[in-house]
Parts: structure tokens; C-alpha cells; sequence
């Protein structure tokens, strides 16, 4: 019975745990320019406009396509509209400072990335 106690207790704490609130942003949050910080193109970019142009440049190589938000964090990547293959950029943090804005994603390829704004 002793050893009963300490196992509902720890249950009970365990269960009273926070655990982080999946990231919900808007379209109007993302449109603009990033520039990323920290992840493997640490000279890259990424436009999100407002018409779903998506552009992303990385040293000296460029490429483009639509982009659309799922689900308030999933950024989806078309790179031909008229084909169904898409690249999920996941959002995992968002947050505005006094002078700019910091982005943390999972990329595509599943690198973690650190984009400001």
C-alpha cells in the first residue's frame, strides 16, 4: 500500500503538466520577408506575398511557387500549382519583439530553422 501513494501522486503531477499549445498564426503574420539566422542556408531567404507567391533563395541558387497555411501551423510550398506535390514547412514557435519578428520552423527536410522578419 506504501508503494501506492508515491505512484498516484506522481500520476496526478504528471497529469497536471502543461504541454505546450500547438502554434496557431494568421496569413498576415507570415507575408512578408525572412531572412534565416540559424539552419543549414544561414544566407538565405523566403517571401511569403500576400497574392501566395512563395520565392526562397539560398547563396546563389533560387527557386519559387505558391505557398498557402494549413491548419495555422503548417506552411505549404507548392513549387508547380498544377501538380499535387507539396513541401510542408511546420511552425513551431512565433515571436514578435519590439523591433522584428522571429519565426521557428521544421523544414521539409526536417532541419530546424530560425527565420526573422
Amino acid at each position: 500500500m506504501k508503494l501506492l501513494v508515491p505512484l498516484i501522486a506522481s500520476a496526478s503531477l504528471a497529469s497536471a503538466t502543461p504541454t505546450p499549445a500547438p502554434v496557431h498564426v494568421t496569413v498576415n503574420n507570415l507575408v512578408g520577408t525572412w531572412k534565416t539566422v540559424t539552419g543549414i542556408c544561414t544566407s538565405s531567404g523566403h517571401l511569403l506575398a500576400a497574392d501566395g507567391d512563395y520565392r526562397m533563395w539560398c547563396f546563389d541558387s533560387l527557386s519559387g511557387g505558391k505557398w498557402f497555411l494549413r491548419g495555422g501551423n503548417k506552411i505549404v510550398v507548392k513549387p508547380d500549382p498544377k501538380k499535387s506535390y507539396e513541401k510542408i514547412i511546420q511552425i513551431l514557435a512565433f515571436e514578435r519583439q519590439a523591433d522584428r519578428t522571429l519565426l521557428y520552423v521544421r523544414d521539409y527536410d526536417g532541419r530546424r530553422e530560425k527565420w526573422i522578419k
